[in-house]
């Protein structure tokens, strides 16, 4: 899906989320919403497989393209992701980073980013290494983490 991440700035905010609906996790569904930004330097990725165009909708500024992603690559620099977001190939350096999200009244509501090291498991039994959100390049564990310039604080 595409949506504004500052409708007031315009389309210049437009970002993408891939949402895959993983059923119900006791009462509750559960879904996994990844950013579509390569963790390397910010490309945006794609689905390795098939988009649905033809299936696409729109409503209230969010558009939705139906896909049966196999991973996710990105088409700048060569880094790969499986479906849960973690880096197979390519000079990421983490898995790609996901939303938060919330549900009311039937509909869905994206959160905060925040990044991954790494996601073990799959959809509603995924266990997510989250980290407070991390600029493009940026490891966020192992020896990496340790060897990156410190951000200023603010």
């Amino acid at each position: 899906m595409t949506f504004l991440s500052d409708p007031e700035a315009g389309e210049i905010s437009r970002r993408a989320a891939y949402v895959r609906y993983n059923g119900l996790l006791g009462t509750e569904p559960s879904f996994t919403i990844m950013s579509s930004r390569c963790t390397h330097v910010g490309c945006p990725t794609q689905p390795n497989g098939p988009l649905f165009k033809n299936r696409q909708r729109s409503a209230g500024g969010v558009t939705i393209v139906p896909t049966r992603p196999s991973g996710f690559g990105c088409p700048c620099h060569g880094s790969q992701f499986d479906t849960e977001g973690n880096r197979t190939a390519g000079p990421a350096p983490r898995a790609l980073d996901r939303y938060e999200f919330s549900i009311s009244h039937g509909r869905l509501y994206l959160g905060k980013l925040f990044s991954v090291s790494r996601v073990d498991g799959a959809g509603s039994d995924a266990r997510i290494h989250g980290y407070d959100l991390q600029g493009a390049g940026q490891p966020v564990s192992g020896v990496e983490s340790w060897l990156y310039p410190l951000e200023p604080s603010a």
